[in-house]
């Protein structure tokens, strides 16, 4: 389960627009990846009380990855298209990370 701040840039005290919360597990006996479901919940700006939600195999060892927006509410109603993430910084000993994540929608 995860309940992670969403924030404007890749620098940790850049400023909140919202949390990334959902879950992931292991997806592949033979490398680091994981399944993940994640919303995207806005509470700033002209998309406070949104969210989108992106579902997909997250492959930790592929640079740059991406995963379809598969649902959504609000002002991003019947939104379609993808989440390319990008790994930035990781201390997988105490499980923190910094992942750059631009997403592409239409709405």
């Amino acid at each position: 389960m995860a309940d992670d701040l969403l924030i404007e840039t890749t620098n940790p005290q850049s400023k909140l627009v919202g949390h990334a919360q959902g879950l992931y597990g292991s997806a592949c006996q033979h490398q680091l990846a994981i399944i993940m479901s994640t919303g995207f919940v806005f509470v700033d700006g002209p998309n406070n009380g949104s969210y989108i939600n992106i579902f997909g195999n997250n492959r930790s060892t592929v640079p740059v990855r991406k995963m379809p927006i598969v649902g959504d509410t609000s002002v991003f109603l019947l939104t379609c298209g993808y989440a390319i993430a990008q790994m930035h910084w990781a201390n997988f000993k105490s499980g923190d990370a910094i992942v750059g994540c631009n997403v592409i929608v239409v709405y």
